[in-house]
């Protein structure tokens, strides 16, 4: 997961998948999305648009989709 805006709802949505899915916080001057899942093979699997309301079941579906069930 990379996180490009600091939204506590996107770390809370996958906090059960800590044990496979690592989060990291950058910041870059790219303004249309504030959160990417970034798949094994470098592919995009998920994205949250800037400023849009986290649709937490989107996440928790891609989550599971390529990390599996959550510990």
């Amino acid at each position: 997961m990379l996180e490009l805006v600091d939204r506590a709802e996107v770390r809370d949505a996958a906090a059960a998948w800590t044990g496979r899915v690592n989060t990291v916080t950058a910041r870059t001057d790219r303004v249309d999305v504030d959160a990417l899942l970034i798949r094994p093979d470098g592919c995009v699997a998920w994205a949250l648009p800037t400023g849009q309301d986290l649709v937490a079941t989107t996440l928790v579906r891609a989550l599971g989709t390529w990390s599996g069930q959550p510990a």
